[in-house]
């Protein structure tokens, strides 16, 4: 169990796409999300955890919760295998970050 390099790629691929709620760039263009920001491990046969970490574009952002929403669907319809999902701020990057 761990990560595993083989799935990491389709999810960073998946979400790298989506745009910002506000302005009329990705999420990766923004640096809201990288590559380094999903980890995907192992939890059972053909099933697979999914961590995403955002960092949202500054620490008031009052669209958290949607691109974390927007992640979370994306990635539900268009991963090719079983997976939870798990998704998070990055931690020291927002400020209602303990909500």
């Amino acid at each position: 169990k761990g990560t595993s390099l083989l799935h990491l790629s389709p999810a960073a691929d998946i979400i790298r796409t989506i745009r910002d709620p506000e302005k009329p760039n990705t999420l990766e263009e923004l640096e809201v999300v990288t590559e380094n920001c999903v980890e995907v491990q192992e939890i059972g046969e053909d099933e697979y955890l999914v961590i995403i970490r955002f960092t949202p574009t500054v620490p008031h952002c009052s669209l958290a919760t949607l691109i974390g929403l927007c992640l979370r669907i994306k990635l539900q319809r268009c991963l090719p295998f079983r997976h939870k999902l798990e998704i998070y701020i990055s931690e020291g990057t927002h400020s209602t970050e303990e909500d």
